[in-house]
């Protein structure tokens, strides 16, 4: 019974997200459309056989059976459409106005993006990562990994790797997680002394990302703070939230993350009593260590560390929420460019699946949530403008085509075009939810 709640939890969370990102998205469409006097004969929520609907003027408004997306319906913008040549239809209409409907939704969905996390940023403030002046430590080394190949050991202090500060937050990132199978330099200092080893990056099973088989710690001030929870695990079971700052194991004070993990490796299948800090409240909470490869693991990842946290005022906030943004959408193409030139795995993306397990997930915070809306609304817009048939951006490019050759294409070769962007998009959607399976059952 519980497991038909954790499904039916989660597909609810799913179908609020994506149905609040779908509507906002049809909504710039159509509200532009609409201020162009371009009639709308459909706007729906969801594709397929619709299950409510009601008609306002000449808009029949749907929810639909498929929740995996939605469309407004233009007028006379089908190739099978009797047009009729009325002055409502989309086609006959000036390309700038054609490009400002294409573009609207997109946009949308970047000024959802922008205005959620200034509500975030003003709400509850923001926390930010400063660079701390030591190096971060190996805490562990997984046997027959290739950070144990090339000699590392508990306790080794990473000084740079592939040439870059390792104190930097994105180093790891770019230098290890985005870059699998490759060999990187890496500095350490040991007893002092410091030596450069060549080390391969590796592969996670899962995400095909790198994964070197150590764990770096970087201690910082304060106790150790939840940053997700993972479902079904001893910790999402027993309620621990996002947020949740761990003060005491025990009635023992941990030092840092390292020394609260340590405690919990050795509890396998006995409650421990943890001291939480939830807001302003202490809680107690028991959890009990499920058995991973003889350690214990309760199903946490924990906040980096060196986070300062700073109040905004509503002008900070925005200005604090569009740098989010833009860091946002420079890792979107960081990572596409990766994919292109074939250094990640597609498996490295999220489909529906891993969409709403984590929408579940954000959905025990209005926080989360909200940050997890945020994120996905601005990585819609902006993959929605990439070049491609089919979506918003394959129509912008070809409506910049016809501006360059100051004449349209026949429907003919429009139709094809978007016929290779449909297949196109179909295999790489499909491969993603192929994925998201594997990884579901990895």
């Amino acid at each position: 019974m519980s497991q038909l709640v954790h499904y039916a939890q989660t597909l609810l969370s799913f179908v609020v997200v994506l149905g609040i990102l779908v509507f906002v998205h049809e909504f710039g469409h159509f509200i532009v459309a609409k201020a162009f006097k371009i009639g709308v004969p459909i706007f729906s929520l969801g594709f397929g056989p619709r299950l409510l609907w009601f008609k306002r003027r000449e808009t029949e408004y749907r929810v639909s059976a498929v929740p995996l997306g939605g469309y407004v319906r233009l007028a006379g913008d089908e190739a099978d459409e009797g047009r009729t040549g009325g002055p409502d239809e989309f086609l006959p209409r000036p390309r700038w106005q054609r490009f400002l409907v294409f573009v609207a939704g997109a946009t949308f969905n970047i000024i959802l993006a922008v205005l959620v996390m200034t509500a975030v940023f003003t709400r509850w403030g923001r926390d930010e990562v400063v660079r701390p002046e030591t190096f971060p430590t190996v805490a562990d080394v997984v046997p027959a990994s290739p950070a144990e190949s090339v000699g590392l050991r508990r306790g080794d202090k990473v000084l740079s790797i592939g040439g870059k500060d390792a104190r930097d937050q994105q180093t790891q990132v770019n230098e290890i997680v985005l870059a699998p199978d490759q060999v990187k330099p890496v500095e350490i200092e040991r007893d002092g002394v410091r030596q450069t080893v060549s080390m391969p990056t590796g592969r996670d099973p899962i995400y095909h990302l790198g994964a070197p088989g150590w764990r770096l710690i970087q201690e910082g001030g304060g106790p150790p703070e939840v940053e997700m929870v993972l479902g079904g695990d001893p910790a999402d079971r027993a309620g621990i939230l996002r947020g949740d700052k761990i003060v005491a194991i025990e009635g023992r004070a941990p030092q840092g993350e390292l020394e609260l993990k340590a405690l919990l490796e050795t509890s396998v299948g006995r409650e421990v009593a943890l001291t939480i800090l939830r807001g302003d409240r202490e809680l107690h909470i028991g959890v009990t260590p499920k058995d991973d490869h003889g350690k214990g693991k309760i199903g946490v990842l924990f906040a980096e560390g060196n986070r300062v946290h700073r109040e905004l005022s509503l002008g900070g906030a925005f200005v604090a929420s569009v740098q989010w943004n833009v860091d946002v959408t420079r890792s979107v193409f960081q990572t596409l460019a990766r994919l292109i030139k074939r250094e990640i795995s597609v498996r490295a993306f999220s489909g529906p699946i891993e969409i709403a397990r984590v929408s579940r997930e954000a959905a025990r915070g209005l926080q989360s949530f909200l940050s997890l809306l945020a994120l996905i609304s601005l990585q819609l817009g902006v993959l929605n403008l990439m070049p491609i048939p089919v979506l918003d951006g394959g129509h912008i490019l070809i409506l910049g085509c016809e501006g360059l050759l100051r004449r349209d294409f026949s429907e003919k070769l429009k139709e094809r075009v978007m016929t290779v962007g449909f297949v196109f998009l179909l295999a790489f959607f499909g491969l993603v939810i192929f994925f998201d399976i594997l990884k579901a059952w990895t």
